[in-house]
């Protein structure tokens, strides 16, 4: 499975629909990270047939439907999606991964930073993925993801 992931739009969804343009025809489905739900919305209406899954951002306000984190099981890999704020991942991402591990997750897709990010961790004897596909709005970064056989690889992508 093909996974396209933005986080912290702040107002450009040109460059989401860019982005998913780019993979179209060959992505799954797309996660979005917060920080621009709005931007999502036109998204979701311009590719009405790809599925979307959402989480909001400390700066999405007025969407008390979507839900500030989530856990998805794609293709037997359980992910925590959340914008990362409440986990103050810009300080340090102990606690992100202690609750990745309450959860009993094997990866962890947010964003909040504007900086992508790779990374594995352990949590006693739990290993984690970490994943942030930095800001498509003043990055221009996304992830592409692909899922087989319970292994996810991960990659940071560029609007050129």
């Amino acid at each position: 499975m093909k996974i396209l992931v933005f986080s912290d739009s702040h107002g450009s969804p040109s460059k989401i629909v860019k982005a998913i343009e780019a993979h179209k025809g060959i992505a799954d489905l797309v996660i979005f990270l917060g920080d621009g739900i709005k931007d999502i919305d036109y998204a979701k209406q311009k590719f009405p047939s790809l599925t979307f899954f959402c989480v909001k951002g400390n700066c999405d306000f007025y969407c008390p439907d979507i839900p500030k984190q989530s856990v998805l099981d794609l293709d037997g890999i359980r992910i925590l999606i959340c914008h990362g704020d409440r986990y103050n991942v810009k300080s340090s991402l102990s606690t992100i991964l202690y609750a990745g591990a309450e959860l009993e997750v094997d990866a962890i897709l947010f964003g909040h930073t504007h900086m992508p990010l790779e990374a594995c961790e352990y949590v006693g004897e739990r290993r984690i993925q970490l994943f942030n596909p930095g800001s498509i709005g003043s990055g221009d970064t996304y992830g592409v993801l692909n899922t087989s056989g319970r292994v996810l690889v991960t990659g940071v992508a560029k609007i050129h």
